[in-house]
């Protein structure tokens, strides 16, 4: 079952998901085809008169999957790979290296993986000479679910490095999730974008 944890930082930066530029789109007006981009405004000639059209986008986006959804912040993307076969893993992360996690299983229940892939990402760093402190906390989603939360808060010197997993699943079927956290600063935008993504998170 190793094959279906390789979380490494090569893979955290492999996977490295901000936007970094606009898409040009096209829209249709009454037949007529025309190259738009976002946040830049163009003009379209009515009976009217001229009409100004600016294409937005919201602030906050939703992703949608089959067994999950979860709201992030436009300005990244979910960078999605097949691990093996039935394994398939979502990311999102910030330049940072703080970010959030999803392994899918479609063959087995991931429930009693989380020990697993904790001592996974954690062992480098314990090997290292970082301090581990393990916690535990419930966290409710908005769908109903209470999930066993495991937090590994590790320290060395001045840094810190912030761990947490939880998993969900049925007889063949499931989530292991991780939110990772490369610092313990307040308000930054790690710490943002992983509490819209846990606060958001529902299990369908």
């Amino acid at each position: 079952m190793k094959t279906s944890l390789k979380i490494t930082f090569s893979l955290l930066i492999l996977f490295f998901t901000k936007a970094h530029s606009q898409e040009d789109y096209t829209i249709e007006i009454n037949g007529e085809s025309f190259e738009i981009s976002l946040d830049k405004e163009f003009q379209f000639q009515t009976k009217d008169g001229v009409k100004n059209i600016l294409l937005k986008q919201k602030d906050t986006l939703t992703y949608n999957d089959e067994m999950f959804s979860f709201n992030f912040f436009k300005e990244y993307k979910v960078g999605k790979t097949k691990i093996e076969q039935g394994i398939e893993q979502l990311m999102l992360m910030t330049p940072e290296g703080d970010g959030f996690l999803i392994q899918k299983y479609s063959t087995i229940n991931p429930e009693n993986l989380k020990e697993l892939m904790l001592g996974e990402v954690t062992k480098e760093s314990i090997n290292y000479g970082f301090e581990m402190e393990r916690r535990e906390y419930n966290h409710k989603l908005t769908s109903g679910e209470d999930l066993n939360v495991i937090q590994a808060y590790l320290t060395y010197n001045d840094e810190v490095n912030i761990y947490e997993i939880a998993s969900v699943g049925k007889k063949d079927s499931g989530l292991l999730i991780m939110a990772m956290r490369m610092n313990d600063t307040k308000n930054s935008i790690g710490e943002k974008l992983i509490n819209l993504i846990w606060n958001s998170l529902e299990i369908k």
